[in-house]
C-alpha cells in the first residue's frame, strides 16, 4: 500500500457509516464493514424469503418483508451501528441500454438525444423512470458510447418508503453490476467481464482498465429458466427440480439426467454473451482479459467447464474479495461468496463513503426520500440504545437541536445559581495612606500626646 492511500484512508476515516442491504426475490442479505487501510467485517446476516413476498423485483407483501428484515437485524451479532443503508436496486427492474452518439453533443442537446433513443428501447414511458447515464469514449473519436440506466419510479419509491417505514434511511440506490465490480475487481490494467447468473436474468457487464463500467447487457434467461426446464422435462415439483439442478448441475456423467435438459438453456445465455464480447472488443478496440462468473448460477457444478468450452476463454468463479481481511468466516465452508458478493460491494461503499458511482437516489424528488422518524428508532429493537442515540446525533438537524437544548439548560442552571447564591462583590483593597506621627510626652506610667505646641506638665 502506497503513502497516498495510507494518507487518504487516515484522513477520510468515517465514524458515521452505512451498512449494505441487498433485497432480492428469494433472500435478504445485510453486511456492515469498517475500513482502516483494508475492509473488515463488523456484522452480517442472511434470511430467505418465501414465495409471494417479492416477485420480479416488486414488493408484494411489506408486512412479511418487514418482519424478516427486523428479525435479521435484531439477531445480528453484533448489531448494526447505524440506520443508514446502501440499497441495491432489483436487477430485474433496472433498464440498461447502450448506444452511440456524436461525441460533440453536450448538455441539453445530449440529454434530448438520450431521451429520444432510450424511449425507443424502454418497455415503459421514460417519464415514469428515474434515469441517468454514463459516457465512454470510443476508438472512433467522432462517436461516444452512452450507457443509459433507468428504474421505474414506482419501484424505486416503494423500496425507499419501505426502508423508511422500518426506520432505515437510504443514502444511495446502487446498481448491482457496479457493486459487484467493487467487490471483485482489482486495480489492474485489464479489461474485465462480470457474468452475473441470477434467478430471473443474466447480466454481463464490461469494465475497463480503471474498473469503470463500459457496457452492460441483460439477458432474460437465468437460473429459473433452467429450473423450469427440469420441471417440465422430468415432471417434478418445482422444489424438487431446483434441488436436483443444484445437486447435479453440468456434471458430465451418464447418470446426470439434468445436464442435457439445462445445457440448451445455458447455451442460449452463452450465445448472447459471446455476441456481446465480440461487439465490445470491436467497438472499444480492446481485448477482453478476465471473465468472472457470480450469482447463484455460478455455484452449479461444472458450470465453468461449459462456459470455457463455449467462449474459448479462461473463466474464474469470483470466490473472494481481494481487500477484505476476514471474509472467510463470511462465506463458510461451502464458499457462499457468490451469494454475498453484491451486498459486500454495498458494504464497502458504506464504509468508505466514496460515493462516486451512479446513484439514482439523487434523481428522486425530496418528497419521496427519507421521511424517517428517528425517535421511533428506540422502539425498533435492532439498534442498541447507544447506537440509536449515535444515529440520531449523526443527523445535522438533530445535532443542532441538541446543541441548542444544551445551551438553554446551561442558561437556566446559571440563572438559578445567581438567584440562590448571589454573587458577592469582589474585595477591593483600600489604598494605603501613610499616617503622620505626633511627638509624645512620657510622665510616670502614662504617655500623653502633645495637644498643642507648648503644653507643660507640672
Amino acid at each position: 500500500m502506497n503513502l497516498k492511500n495510507i494518507l487518504r484512508d487516515t484522513l477520510t476515516f468515517k465514524f458515521d457509516k452505512s451498512f449494505g442491504l441487498d433485497i432480492s426475490d428469494r433472500s435478504v442479505e445485510i453486511i456492515e464493514l469498517e475500513k482502516f487501510f483494508r475492509f473488515s467485517v463488523v456484522t452480517y446476516g442472511r434470511v430467505e424469503l418465501p414465495e409471494g413476498v417479492i416477485e420480479d423485483g416488486k414488493i408484494l407483501d411489506q408486512n412479511i418483508l418487514a418482519e424478516k428484515i427486523k428479525k435479521l437485524l435484531k439477531d445480528a451479532k453484533p448489531k448494526v451501528s447505524t440506520n443508514k443503508v446502501i440499497l441495491s436496486l432489483p436487477e430485474s427492474q433496472v433498464f440498461v441500454h447502450c448506444f452511440t452518439v456524436d461525441s460533440k453533443l453536450k448538455s441539453g442537446a445530449l440529454s434530448s438525444i438520450i431521451t429520444e433513443k432510450a424511449s425507443l428501447a424502454l418497455p415503459i414511458n421514460i417519464d415514469k423512470t428515474y434515469w441517468d447515464f454514463i459516457e465512454k469514449p470510443l476508438a472512433d473519436k467522432t462517436q461516444k458510447l452512452i450507457m443509459f440506466i433507468g428504474v421505474p419510479k414506482d419501484v424505486a419509491n416503494s423500496y425507499v418508503k419501505f426502508c423508511n417505514s422500518i426506520g432505515l434511511e437510504v443514502v444511495s440506490l446502487c446498481v448491482e453490476s457496479l457493486s459487484l465490480a467493487r467487490t471483485i475487481l482489482k486495480s489492474s490494467p485489464k479489461q474485465s467481464l462480470i457474468m452475473d447468473i441470477g434467478s430471473k436474468a443474466t447480466n454481463i457487464s464490461f469494465f475497463d482498465s480503471n474498473d469503470k463500467i463500459s457496457m452492460s447487457v441483460t439477458i432474460p434467461v437465468a437460473g429459473e429458466s433452467m429450473t423450469e426446464a427440469v420441471n417440465n422435462g422430468l415432471k417434478l415439483e418445482k422444489a424438487e427440480a431446483e434441488a436436483l439442478k443444484i445437486k447435479l448441475g453440468f456434471k458430465n456423467d451418464k447418470e446426470n439426467t439434468v445436464r442435457p435438459i439445462i445445457l440448451p438453456v445455458m447455451e442460449e445465455i452463452l450465445k448472447e454473451t459471446k455476441e456481446a464480447i465480440e461487439y465490445y472488443e470491436r467497438t472499444f478496440n480492446q481485448k477482453l482479459d478476465d471473465v468472472y462468473i457470480i450469482g447463484g448460477g455460478a455455484m452449479l457444478p461444472a458450470i465453468t467447464d461449459i462456459i470455457k468450452d463455449y467462449l474459448k476463454r479462461d473463466v474464474q468463479i469470483a470466490t473472494s474479495s481481494y481487500n477484505i481481511n476476514n471474509y472467510k468466516h463470511l462465506v463458510g465452508k461451502d464458499n457462499n461468496f457468490p451469494v454475498f458478493a453484491n451486498v459486500v460491494g454495498l458494504g464497502m461503499l458504506g464504509a468508505s463513503g466514496e460515493f462516486k458511482d451512479l446513484n439514482l437516489l439523487k434523481k428522486m424528488p425530496s418528497s419521496e426520500v427519507n421521511s424517517v422518524n428517528r425517535l421511533n428508532l428506540f422502539n425498533m429493537g435492532y439498534l442498541s440504545k447507544v447506537n440509536t442515540v449515535r444515529t440520531v446525533l449523526n443527523n445535522k438537524f438533530a445535532m443542532a437541536v441538541v446543541i441548542i437544548l444544551i445551551g438553554v439548560i446551561f442558561a437556566v442552571i446559571y440563572k438559578q445559581i445567581q438567584i440562590y447564591y448571589p454573587v458577592v462583590p469582589a474585595y477591593k483593597p483600600v489604598p494605603f495612606v501613610p499616617i503622620k506621627l505626633r511627638p509624645v510626652i512620657q510622665t510616670g506610667t502614662s504617655t500623653l500626646p502633645v495637644l498643642g505646641t507648648s503644653t507643660k506638665v507640672k
